[in-house]
């Protein structure tokens, strides 16, 4: 059975759905879409075109907005259709167009929020729904560390690498800037476990190419016990571009930037 998508909204809301409604034919075909605009005739029954359309669905849309919600004819199209979706298997989706509530009886049902998410995932969503796939999309990845630079002096400063959510497992951190290698040193408390400091040749999530120097650290990252350390300035009175990394793939030497934040004393 081909894929039949029925459009049910108030005429108000027409310049909004006629956009969406067109963007849905360029993926499944007019033919197989049921919006009044182009599936309505002068002279055609309103009714029985409505009853034609009702039958023959497999997915019916929904336009949530105040006007489609007080209108008595999309609700008696949107009643219908719940009713056939709850009795058969098809597809009943809501989607909010507008700054309004829920109706009640639909308060149980995941509905797509374009008012929320704008037009382009809102159609994606539609799209994915009609074809049965799964409307997931990946979040951002979690970003776990912070690093936050204080200057302690004119040619110190002090960095201070955070855990937010859970415990990093030894990690190995670049410090990485546009001067060269020679113009400062990587400090560290001892007492803070053992570390191991060197430098390294990076590649970072960009594929840009960065001289660092870096530290190892011989103990857990967790929230609550940050790791510090010191950078000095031999050679130069300022630092350029200045960057935190922790490696995140040891066997291709591949670094990822940590986010950074000033803090003044």
């Amino acid at each position: 059975m081909s894929n039949k998508i029925f459009i049910s909204y108030n005429h108000n809301d027409k310049q909004l759905i006629d956009t969406i409604a067109r963007r849905l034919e360029l993926e499944f075909g007019r033919n197989n879409i049921f919006y009044d605009a182009w599936s309505m005739q002068p002279g055609d029954s309103i009714i029985g075109k409505m009853n034609e359309g009702l039958s023959d669905f497999t997915t019916f849309f929904f336009f949530i907005s105040p006007n489609s919600i007080k209108s008595k004819m999309v609700s008696l199209e949107w009643q219908t259709a719940l009713n056939r979706a709850i009795n058969n298997d098809l597809k009943f989706i809501g989607i909010r167009i507008a700054d309004c509530n829920i109706p009640t009886i639909l308060s149980d049902k995941l509905y797509i929020d374009l008012y929320g998410e704008g037009l382009d995932d809102a159609v994606s969503k539609m799209k994915s729904c009609v074809k049965s796939e799964n409307v997931y999309k990946p979040l951002d990845d979690v970003q776990n560390l912070i690093a936050s630079f204080r200057e302690v002096t004119p040619k110190k400063i002090e960095i201070t690498i955070s855990a937010l959510l859970y415990s990093e497992q030894n990690p190995v951190f670049a410090f990485a800037c546009e001067n060269p290698l020679n113009e400062f040193s990587v400090c560290f408390n001892i007492s803070d476990g053992l570390t191991i400091s060197g430098k390294d040749e990076l590649t970072d999530d960009t594929q840009q190419v960065l001289y660092a120097r870096t530290v190892q650290v011989q103990r857990a990252l967790s929230p609550g016990f940050p790791f510090v350390f010191e950078v000095d300035l031999v050679n130069t009175s300022h630092l350029r571009n200045v960057a935190v990394y922790i490696l995140v793939d040891g066997t291709r030497r591949m670094y990822k930037q940590i986010p950074t934040e000033t803090v003044t004393s």
